[in-house]
């Protein structure tokens, strides 16, 4: 069960972004000489693109409150998150501790050697 939540998410978000690409390829079609190469994206790109992944994930959470199923999948998802998360500040708050608990001495061998 814990591996087809994932899917079951990625599918819903894919769906919704084809049925988004779907539509907008209705829209009138842009000559190949209109676009230009580069490698840098401007403000506007990054503004439609950031508008279409809102428009994908409220299709999405949408779509997860109409169905029973897949809102204790999503549920489930976000307690899985919730956990790894909690397990991964853990061990870098762990590491952290452990680095900053031998600064003090390099860093009086650091001031011994100069």
């Amino acid at each position: 069960m814990r591996r087809i939540i994932p899917v079951i998410l990625a599918a819903l978000i894919a769906g919704a972004s084809t049925a988004q690409a779907q539509s907008a390829s209705k829209s009138p079609a842009v000559s190949k000489s209109a676009t230009i190469d580069r490698d840098s994206v401007s403000l506007a790109d990054v503004q439609r693109a950031a508008d279409e992944l809102a428009r994908t994930v409220q299709a999405a959470v949408k779509k997860i409150k109409e169905d029973p199923e897949l809102k204790v999948a999503a549920l489930r998802l976000a307690k899985e998150s919730v956990n790894a998360t909690q397990v991964i500040v853990a061990t870098q708050a762990e590491t952290l501790q452990s680095l900053l608990a031998t600064c003090p001495n390099r860093l009086s061998m650091t001031t011994l050697s100069s």
